[in-house]
């Protein structure tokens, strides 16, 4: 073969290379996932970002042992909590220190600096201009309890905040006052009932005074509910990234972690034997 119809060949083999890099994603191709932060704000991560893979932090539970269940599991989530947890933000600090509160735990999705994520809705906002504070826990139902430990309140657009009241979170609801769903709402996002519940799971082991029911109203003080709903929304809205992000930011600002971030099935050994209800759920 002559040198002319040589180097026809290996110019052509290199033309067909390029273009074979330059096509489409091809079954050889390597596709990188995008993050949390690449979801514009206007799509539901619960339905665009695969769930957050476990993030237990090496030793931070060994004291909890794998046998306990209900009040006994309580107590022990509730002592460690009180061990880890070394300092409190502060109900004030969370929006008017931003280096210390919110900025640290709810981020915008875009990462720039100064933004926040608006729960129920995740809006991205620049600063705190009409933003407050939701208790999650709500204060009339013993949030007060709670309130300076950053694990609880959640930046929330202001108009947003007002709609829910102090209701208990019950699915398919929208009052102020006997029941309200997140889903229900057309900024809310669907997938923000598994962050409710899971931070009013927290404030149950974070404070012993508190009591989660399973009611749409309260029968009495420090109660919140609705329980199976919260149950029920746990297991099928899995731990997002975004939760995550929460439960590092606040750990660095507090030291302590949310444990139904870390460990969502906590929920059920401590709550799924309460009623006929509760147990079908959590099929026991």
């Amino acid at each position: 073969m002559n040198k002319n119809v040589k180097l026809v060949l290996t110019l052509s083999s290199v033309a067909i290379l390029l273009c074979s890099c330059r096509g489409g994603r091809g079954r050889g191709s390597s596709v990188v996932p995008p993050t949390s932060g690449d979801v514009p704000t206007s799509v539901d991560p619960g339905t665009s970002v695969e769930p957050a893979t476990s993030t237990d932090p090496g030793d931070y539970y060994a004291s909890i042992d794998s046998s306990l269940m209900g009040q006994d599991l309580v107590n022990a989530l509730n002592a460690l909590n009180n061990t880890k947890r070394t300092y409190l933000v502060g109900y004030d600090a969370m929006l008017n220190k931003p280096a210390q509160g919110f900025y640290v735990t709810d981020p915008g999705e875009s990462r720039n600096k100064y933004t926040l994520t608006s729960f129920y809705s995740g809006t991205e906002r620049k600063g705190t201009s009409g933003m407050n504070r939701e208790h999650v826990w709500p204060k009339s139902h013993g949030g007060n309890l709670v309130e300076d430990d950053i694990h609880m309140p959640r930046p929330t657009i202001t108009a947003e905040n007002g709609s829910r009241g102090n209701s208990f979170y019950v699915e398919g609801m929208k009052t102020e006052h006997n029941g309200w769903d997140p889903a229900m709402e057309d900024f809310g996002l669907e997938s923000y009932r598994g962050d409710s519940a899971r931070i009013i799971f927290y404030c149950a082991i974070a404070s012993t005074q508190l009591k989660i029911i399973d009611s749409a109203t309260s029968t009495g003080s420090n109660q919140m509910g609705k329980l199976s709903d919260l149950l029920k929304w746990n297991l099928k809205y899995p731990v997002l990234e975004r939760e995550n992000i929460r439960n590092e930011g606040a750990q660095s600002l507090q030291g302590n972690r949310n444990p139904f971030i870390d460990h969502p099935e906590y929920a059920c050994r401590i709550w799924g034997n309460t009623n006929s209800t509760t147990k079908q759920i959590c099929g026991m």
